[in-house]
């Protein structure tokens, strides 16, 4: 059984992925629905994934192949993708 932790704005999810066959997307929108969910705020749809690093993840590679064990990667919504840009141009 392999966990993930996913982060969304603020707050971070413990994602558990069985045996992590699931594409990277997968995680994205669980971690979007809980947010929705707990917070009753409407996040938005993912942009994307990245690593804390902010290198982007493919989102059609599955979970095992390309994460490792309790990993912390974060959604990216379109807000995060301004940030981004400004960061980069810095």
């Amino acid at each position: 059984k392999m966990r993930v932790y996913v982060h969304v704005r603020d707050q971070m999810f413990s994602i558990e992925c069985g045996s992590a066959t699931q594409k990277i997307m997968w995680l994205s929108d669980v971690a979007l629905h809980r947010f929705e969910h707990f917070f009753g705020i409407d996040p938005g749809l993912s942009k994307g994934m990245r690593y804390e690093d902010c290198t982007e993840i493919n989102v059609e590679s599955i979970i095992r192949d390309e994460l490792t064990e309790d990993c912390h990667i974060w959604v990216m919504l379109k807000e995060d993708l301004s940030l981004l840009k400004q960061k980069m141009s810095e």
